[in-house]
């Protein structure tokens, strides 16, 4: 007698089937996910008939050389660096061009555009720091970055912020953070400073509600410790350069000869445009990192050559447990009310007028800009500076 099992409706399960084969999900995990998370219990031949069926693209039936050459050399010519090699520019087409090549295309296309293979190409040696946040400052005008990490490696929430130094602003991230999730984790470590007042009171008023059991004095809500032996996520920025190919700062500093410091006009475009531009690159970094499996490591204690956002996922499978301590949408709204400044202030970049000026701009027919966040990239960041400011300043001159 066969077993039935609830297909969810075809869109949906062609858009999970996709994002399986985008994010190089093996058979193994791809059956475990659909088992776990949408209870469906079913065979490898199953899956492939299912793949077959819904056109899921593979690395073994690549036939796309034209555009697969294409898609390397952007990436490539987008690599400044040139630190990035045949396996991360895999993972770049899958992850941000949802292109799947082989590993074997990617590197002789690669030694064909550069001149030389990859492994010329490695700079061997990573420089690390721990740190909890990132601030990229421009031309005088700062964009903050704010961060959390769980305990299994995978980042939870990278966000650009206007200024991280202001307590409210970080309590509102954090209440973000609980929101997406559901949850707060049983304990959280940062390194001590003012404006995490509202985080350190939140996380501890969360944990002694909905976990009262645990003790305080074994498992405290909150540790302050040294900037210098905080989780590391300082760390990650050496992912992010291999990812983008260049960083966050040499973005910003390039926008040197374009912006006039003393030109409010130009300073309230900075922050509308690049503030955009960060949280874009983040958001992909987020994708990459979380997607990356890591290097095995025999004596390493938490599992590795797995991604991060497979052990999250799937604790039980890597003989760990999942405490996270749930939290309803409510209590967290309760929290939000707390806090003085509203979310909408807190996270403002610009004026709002600016702000609703500059969105038309944006969005007008004859800017070729059709409002996509990628088009703030693919348009180039310059063009669309350049553009829109001219435009900001005949609107002045009316």
């Amino acid at each position: 007698m066969s077993r039935r099992v609830d297909f969810p409706p075809d869109d949906e399960l062609k858009e999970i089937l996709h994002d399986f084969q985008r994010r190089g999900l093996s058979l193994a995990i791809r059956l475990r996910y659909l088992e776990e998370k949408q209870g469906m219990k079913i065979g490898s031949t199953k899956l492939k008939k299912l793949n077959k069926k819904f056109e899921v693209p593979s690395a073994r039936k690549f036939n796309d050389v034209e555009g697969a050459t294409a898609a390397i050399a952007d990436i490539v010519s987008r690599d400044i660096n040139q630190g990035q090699g045949p396996d991360t520019v895999k993972r770049v087409a899958a992850l941000r061009l949802n292109i799947i090549i082989p590993r074997d295309f990617v590197r002789a296309t690669m030694h064909g555009l550069v001149g030389q293979g990859p492994s010329d190409l490695r700079r061997p040696g990573r420089r690390s720091g721990p740190k909890k946040r990132g601030a990229l400052d421009a031309i005088g005008i700062g964009i903050d970055i704010y961060g959390m990490r769980d305990h299994v490696g995978k980042l939870l929430w990278m966000v650009a912020v206007p200024n991280s130094r202001l307590s409210d602003t970080i309590g509102h991230v954090f209440l973000d953070m609980v929101s997406k999730y559901g949850a707060i984790s049983v304990q959280v470590t940062f390194d001590g400073g003012s404006e995490l007042g509202w985080l350190s009171a939140f996380q501890t008023t969360l944990r002694e509600t909905f976990a009262p059991e645990l003790s305080t004095a074994e498992w405290p809500a909150c540790v302050a410790v040294q900037s210098s032996i905080n989780i590391p996520i300082e760390s990650t920025w050496s992912y992010d350069r291999k990812f983008n190919g260049r960083t966050l700062r040499e973005i910003l500093e390039e926008g040197r000869i374009h912006l006039i410091p003393g030109d409010l006009i130009h300073r309230h475009l900075f922050r509308w445009l690049w503030s955009k531009i960060v949280q874009i690159s983040l958001d992909e970094f987020v994708d990459y990192f979380n997607n990356k499996k890591t290097r095995r490591q025999r004596a390493r204690i938490l599992p590795s050559g797995v991604a991060p956002n497979v052990v999250f996922d799937m604790p039980q499978d890597y003989g760990l447990e999942n405490l996270a301590i749930a939290v309803p949408q409510a209590a967290i709204d309760q929290l939000r009310d707390l806090i003085d400044t509203p979310r909408s202030e807190a996270l403002r970049w610009v004026p709002d007028v600016f702000d609703a000026v500059a969105r038309e701009v944006y969005c007008r027919p004859q800017c070729q800009f059709r409002g996509k966040s990628r088009d703030l990239l693919d348009s180039g960041i310059f063009c669309v500076f350049g553009r829109l400011a001219g435009t900001f300043e005949h609107l002045n001159r009316e």
